[in-house]
């Protein structure tokens, strides 16, 4: 098991690090002063019950003027062919000559964005499993690992988080894959995009095998440049993975978010603004991790979450998102240590577009 952490981009970038440890979990997010870049280092323990502290033997906060979080290991779940296209209609195809033997595994090219009938884009990114009370609220959590825990009501996504996982069978009841967690950064799964390609028919292989659709590499804008592969950018990583895995069944891009303002995550997700966006990649987007970094306060989180929930709600790109619920960025967490909703999980669970309202 790895620990792991990640940085964010607001102008510039800072440094970031991390400690080995004995689960994933999040990394703190630090930024500073205008035009600054923060980091996110540390690590929440997550996975299989147990979980570290920011500062402990589980991982060290990054130094810096905040902290925030993101990473660890997680799934996220979908049967393969209920990719959802604009209209909510499933877009699948078969893989039976990609070694799939028939199995539905990919979002029709026509349409993305919105999670098709039956399906909830609203999810959880913890190391605790959400207790009964977040369902139907919530429709999907992960947990940066393969398998998660609780019997909850909530579907569990899987996540191969690093070049290990792909040999570990995906479980039978899930409904999608997620992949290599923030592989751009050394601190985190590590894997540049030419080898993240080369490992990729081992991912192929297990997604066939539980007939799930496969959720590209999470990642995020990396810095200093010395401390991540492919470049600082996570449009440039996804760019040179792609160019290497041309045959490579990817049916949506995940990406991690730490700024507070939805402006800001708009830029980041849609073209012709400062940023290039996500949907050039012309797939639908998961947003796997985003909140308000560690410097925010419980109210300014949630002025962010409502800000930014209904516009995730709204657009037609954004397939399924999951806000970041570990230690690292308490004033986040959605929930408690035994599983019930905090104050501000309360808050997710009541805002439009909630699973089964």
């Amino acid at each position: 098991m790895r620990l792991a952490r990640s940085c964010l981009l607001l102008v510039a970038f800072a440094g970031c690090s991390s400690d080995d440890g004995d689960a994933p979990g999040g990394a703190a997010a630090a930024a500073a002063g205008a035009g600054a870049a923060g980091a996110r280092g540390g690590a929440s323990g997550a996975g299989g019950g147990s979980s570290g502290t920011s500062s402990g033997s589980a991982g060290k906060g990054a130094s810096g003027s905040g902290a925030g979080g993101s990473a660890g290991k997680a799934t996220s779940g979908g049967k393969a062919g209920s990719g959802g296209a604009s209209a909510g209609t499933a877009g699948s195809r078969s893989d039976a000559g990609n070694g799939g033997s028939g199995v539905a595994g990919s979002v029709g090219e026509a349409g993305m964005g919105g999670a098709p009938a039956g399906d909830c884009k609203r999810g959880i990114a913890a190391n605790t499993a959400p207790g009964r009370a977040f369902s139907p609220g919530v429709g999907w959590w992960y947990n940066w690992a393969m398998k998660g825990s609780g019997d909850n009501g909530v579907e569990f996504v899987p996540m191969m988080w690093g070049k290990s996982d792909v040999n570990t069978a995906v479980a039978a009841e899930a409904r999608f894959l997620l992949t290599f967690n923030e592989p751009n950064f050394h601190a985190q799964s590590n894997i540049t995009a030419e080898d993240a390609a080369a490992l990729w028919p081992k991912v192929e292989e297990k997604a066939h095998a539980a007939g799930v659709p496969i959720v590209s590499p999470g990642v995020n804008f990396c810095g200093p440049a010395d401390s991540c592969n492919n470049g600082t950018s996570p449009y440039d990583y996804l760019r040179d993975f792609f160019a290497a895995c041309t045959d490579c069944q990817v049916d949506y891009v995940a990406v991690h978010w730490y700024n507070c303002d939805l402006p800001s995550l708009k830029d980041y997700l849609e073209p012709g603004g400062s940023l290039e966006g996500f949907e050039q990649f012309g797939k639908p987007i998961w947003l796997t991790e985003f909140s308000c970094d560690g410097k925010a306060s419980v109210a300014d989180q949630e002025k962010y979450m409502r800000e930014a929930v209904p516009y995730l709600e709204a657009s037609s790109h954004v397939f399924r998102y999951s806000w970041f619920s570990a230690d690292p960025i308490p004033n986040a967490k959605l929930v408690d240590d035994d599983g019930s909703p905090t104050a501000l999980g309360n808050v997710y669970l009541g805002l439009d577009g909630a699973c089964g309202n």
